[in-house]
């Protein structure tokens, strides 16, 4: 029964001891994309002077628990539908976008978490 019980932790002990897993996206990706389309909202990186006073910085997003999760459904969540696109989702409201549209996909999305998971602890 020993045996048993010492091969079984054996067998089982590098997956249950493995790091967790990393991003699927590329965070260099993800930063060019922020960049690109969330800068004008919200602080990416160090500039203090970008981004809109009532839009959380990308650092403070890292320290809510349920972050990933924010960034996942980002383009569900207010104002984004107005002027996010994902293909493939249909759209949640008609209203006008009041600033310029931009469409991500599943992968552009990963890029972005990948990044943001870059600034954790800084």
């Amino acid at each position: 029964m020993r045996r048993l019980t010492l091969a079984i932790a054996l067998a089982v002990g590098p997956f249950v001891l493995a790091p967790p897993a990393q991003a699927q996206g590329d965070p260099q990706k993800g930063r060019e994309l922020a960049n690109k389309h969330c800068i004008r909202c919200h602080v990416v990186g160090d500039d203090p002077f970008a981004g809109i006073d009532s839009t959380p910085s990308f650092r403070f997003l890292t320290k809510l628990s349920d972050y990933v999760e924010r960034l996942q459904t980002f383009y569900r969540r207010a104002p984004h539908p107005v002027f996010v696109e994902v293909p493939g989702v249909p759209r949640r409201t008609e209203i006008p976008a009041f600033v310029a549209k931009f469409t991500v996909t599943p992968e552009n999305i990963e890029d972005i978490i990948a990044f943001v998971k870059t600034l954790e602890g800084k």
